[in-house]
C-alpha cells in the first residue's frame, strides 16, 4: 500500500488552517463546519496531486508512470474531500454553486501550471481568494440560508484576504523576485495601506498588521526559507489573536 503523500508546499498550510481556525472561533464551529474543514483540507492535496497528474498526462500524451503516481497520490485525498462535500451538499444544496466556483479557480490554476506559471503571483492570489472565502463557506455549511452573516465571519474573511495578499508580496520579494527591488517597494507600500485599513476594521488588528509591516521593511534577501517561514508562522498566530480580540470573541 502506497504511503499517503502530502504536498511539499509548506507555506500553503497557513492559507488553509488560519481561515478555518478563525471561522471555527467566530461562528462556524458546528458539526457541518467541522466536516467542511476536513473536506477543505483534503481538497488541497487532492487538487495538487490531481493537477500535476493531468499536466503530466497532457504534456506526454499518455498516462506515464509519473502521471499515474501523482494520480494515485491524489486518490485518498479526493475520496475524503468527496465524502465530506457530499454530506454538506445534502444538507446545503446551494454549496454546489460554491463548488462550481472552486472548479473554475482550479481550472485556471491548472492552466497556469500547464504554462509553467504555477509559482506566479496570479496563482498565489487565487489561493488567497479561496482562503478568504473559507470562513464564510465554513459558516454557511451549517447555517440557515436566511441568516445574516455574523460580523465575526465577515471580519475573518476580510483580514484573511488582506493579510495573505501581503504575505504573497512579501515572500515573493524575498525569494522568487529577490533581484527586483520594485517588489520590495510594492510590498512595503501594500503593507502601509493594509495597516491603515486594518486599523479601520479594528484597533487590535494594528498588532498583527504592524508586525507584518515591520517584518516587510526589515527582512531582506538572502534569507533561508525556514527563517521566512518561521516569521510567517509568528505573524499568522498574531493575526488570529488580533482578529479574535477585534471581534470581541
Amino acid at each position: 500500500m502506497a504511503p499517503i503523500r502530502v504536498p511539499p508546499q509548506h507555506g500553503a498550510w497557513a492559507f488553509l488552517i488560519v481561515p478555518l481556525v478563525l471561522g471555527a472561533l467566530l461562528g462556524a464551529g458546528t458539526w457541518a463546519g467541522l466536516v467542511f474543514a476536513i473536506a477543505w483540507i483534503a481538497a488541497y492535496p487532492a487538487s495538487y496531486f490531481g493537477g500535476r497528474a493531468l499536466v503530466y498526462r497532457l504534456r506526454r500524451g499518455s498516462w506515464t508512470r509519473k502521471a499515474r503516481t501523482e494520480l494515485i497520490s491524489a486518490a485518498p485525498w479526493a475520496l475524503a474531500a468527496a465524502i465530506g462535500a457530499a454530506v454538506l451538499v445534502v444538507r446545503q444544496p446551494a454549496l454546489l454553486l460554491a463548488g462550481a466556483g472552486m472548479a473554475v479557480v482550479w481550472t485556471v490554476s491548472l492552466w497556469l501550471t500547464w504554462h509553467g506559471r504555477e509559482r506566479g503571483v496570479v496563482n498565489d492570489l487565487l489561493m488567497v481568494a479561496l482562503a478568504a472565502a473559507a470562513p464564510w463557506l465554513m459558516w454557511f455549511s451549517g447555517a440557515d440560508p436566511s441568516e445574516a452573516v455574523p460580523s465575526g465571519i465577515a471580519l475573518a474573511c476580510a483580514v484573511t484576504a488582506l493579510f495573505f495578499t501581503g504575505s504573497v508580496l512579501h515572500v515573493k520579494s524575498l525569494i522568487r523576485e529577490a533581484d527586483d527591488r520594485r517588489w520590495h517597494a510594492a510590498s512595503i507600500g501594500y503593507h502601509v495601506a493594509a495597516l491603515a485599513l486594518a486599523a479601520w476594521l479594528g484597533l487590535w488588528l494594528l498588532l498583527p498588521f504592524g508586525v507584518a509591516l515591520v517584518r516587510t521593511v526589515v527582512m531582506r534577501p538572502p534569507l533561508r526559507p525556514a527563517v521566512i517561514g518561521a516569521v510567517e508562522i509568528v505573524t499568522s498566530v498574531l493575526l488570529m489573536v488580533g482578529t479574535l480580540l477585534a471581534a470581541g470573541a
